[in-house]
Parts: C-alpha cells; structure tokens; sequence
C-alpha cells in the first residue's frame, strides 16, 4: 500500500501544471561598430543572466559607424544604441532628437596607429602630410578636426585615405598605403601585431596635444524615450549594463573568455588587452566614485568648448540637450524587486 501511495503521489506530482517562465521582452541594441573588446560587459551582461534577471532578451547588433548609428537612433529604427559621444553631439547641434543616457568611455582613447617600422606621426612635426586611413562616418572624424585646429592646422592638411570598414582601414597602414589609421589605442594596434606579427606602435592624441572629449555612449531616441513603458525598459537595461561592466572590471579574464564566444576571431590574450585598456579610462576626475555611466556637467562642457574653438560647432542653447543620468541606477545594480 506504501508504494501505491507514493506511486500515486508521483503522478499527480508529475502532472501538475509546471509555472510558466516570465516571458522575456525582447531589446534591441545596436553597437557601433563590428565586435571589439568595448563591447565585452554588454556580451557579459547576456552571458551572466543580467538581462534575463531585468525581464529583457537583448539583441545585441553590430553597427557600421557612429554617425550612421545615431541617424538609425534619430529615426527610431534603433532606439537604444552606442556611439561615439562628440558624434552625437554633433548630430544634436543638426536637430536629431537623441541623448545620451549613459557615457561608458569617459576619455577620448583615439590614437595614431602606425607600423613600428615606419613610425608615423610620432609627434607634431610629422603630422602634416601623413597619410591618414580613416572610414565614411569614421567617430575620429570630429575629435580629430579638434585635436587639428588645436594644433593650428586643418584636416586637409593631412591625406585622408578613405576606405570602406575598419579592416580596410588596418590593411590600408599594413600594406603600407597609409602611415596611420585613426581607431582606438586599447583595441586595433595590440590586435593587429597579434594577429599579423607586424610590430605595432601608437601615439594617443590626448599625449600629443592634451585633447580628450567623453568618448562611447548610450543614447536614446527623445521621442521614444518619452513614453513611460519605455522609460522602465531603459532603467532595467541599464541597470543590467551597469552590472555587466561592473563584472567586467572585477573579472577581466573572465569578461574577455565571455566576449570570444560571440567574436571567436579574438583570442584571449588580444580579448584581454581590449578589455583591460577599455577599464582604464571609464572615468574622470570628476566621476570617480561615481555609478558607472555617470556623467558630470563639467566633463561635458570642456567637450563641447574643444568642439567649439576647434572643430566649427554649433551647440545648443542648453547643455542638458546632450546628457541625462536619470535613468542610470546605482551600485550594485541589481534588479528591483
């Protein structure tokens, strides 16, 4: 009779109703370029559950270019994205209704990029008539016509070689076609002496002339923004985020193992530097101790007056047009119960 009984209880136990799983809302966000180390937390936050822990299935896209990014943001065929902070800014100035909700980058880590064997331009001197790889919407265009007019000089007095992608832009300084390309320090010259065997070197322009402005960025579409279901979308991401570059920075070889098995071309040794040069620069003087993503008034005034002096541009009549940190959460960024 005893095993009847348990029998029993175990089929009605195994034919009982199971609860259903919450179903997850899917979240599109769109990168700014191919997949590179800057982008591992995002992977992380997918990777660890962080998302699914805030209710959204995020669909993790790459981009071709911030300035093609922010337009699919302004159009609102991206709503959520990532791009480069003084493209954005730009695109505010010509009346596009996006914002930035978050800064990740929070200095410039746009560099020169040159083989070791034919150096250049290694200072000031030698910019002038180098030749200069860069992409259609390339995000160096605009701190690069600052970093120029700082110096005295302007874009032409350099030769853009312009080409397609990011590869080309490497191929073009490899081949030698191109002294330098424009890209980031922590990402393009480390990957490519990895992956060629072709000794590398870099100058960042913050060590040439001392010019940074905010770099990568979340924005938002204003309009989509101003719904208040979105709103809730946009907190739980973020917070997500938040907790996925928190990780990043406490497990960086985790973060860079994690980041490989959405890019498998990496391999880890090149997946760690990325990340680990990405971790050196997610703040300010004015931020540390900050939530990351915060952003202070002051760091976004100094970008705005180097693009000013430097680079022709037209601000708007209020600086809060290009930043909000309302909907970033604080540490530890779990999720609201």
């Amino acid at each position: 009779m005893k095993r009847l009984a348990l029998l029993l209880a175990a089929l009605v136990f195994a034919s009982a109703p199971v609860a259903a799983q919450p179903k997850l809302e899917k979240f599109p966000f769109r990168l700014n370029w191919t997949l590179y180390g800057e982008h591992a937390p995002f992977f992380v936050a997918r990777d660890k559950g962080f998302y699914a822990a805030e209710g959204l299935e995020v669909e993790i896209q790459e981009g071709s270019g911030s300035t093609t990014v922010s337009q699919l943001v302004a159009s609102n065929n991206s709503p959520v994205a990532y791009v480069d902070a003084a493209t954005m800014m730009r695109g505010i100035s010509n009346g596009m209704p996006i914002r930035s909700v978050g800064v990740t980058l929070q200095q410039s880590p746009m560099a020169f990029i040159y083989r070791a064997d034919a150096a250049r331009p290694t200072k000031i001197a030698e910019i002038k008539g180098s030749r200069i790889a860069m992409t259609a919407g390339d995000a160096s265009l605009t701190i690069f016509t600052a970093f120029m007019g700082k110096l005295g000089m302007k874009v032409e007095d350099v030769q853009v070689i312009t080409v397609a992608n990011p590869a080309a832009k490497e191929q073009a300084v490899l081949n030698r076609q191109a002294d330098a390309l424009l890209g980031y320090f922590m990402d393009q010259g480390p990957r490519m002496q990895l992956q060629t065997g072709v000794k590398m070197g870099w100058t960042r322009l913050y060590d040439m002339a001392g010019v940074t402005t905010l770099s990568s960025a979340i924005i938002a579409n204003n309009n989509w923004v101003k719904d208040a279901k979105n709103q809730d979308l946009l907190r739980r991401f973020l917070r997500a985020s938040q907790r996925g570059w928190q990780y990043s920075f406490d497990n960086r070889a985790e973060a860079a193992e994690i980041f490989r098995k959405a890019a498998p071309v990496f391999t880890q040794e090149i997946a760690l530097l990325e990340v680990d040069g990405t971790m050196s620069i997610i703040r300010t003087e004015r931020t540390k101790g900050k939530a990351i993503g915060w952003t202070d008034v002051g760091d976004w005034r100094d970008s705005q007056d180097l693009l000013v002096k430097f680079a022709k541009f037209n601000p708007p009549a209020d600086i809060n047009a290009f930043y909000t940190n309302e909907y970033l959460s604080e540490p530890p960024y779990l999720p609201k119960r």
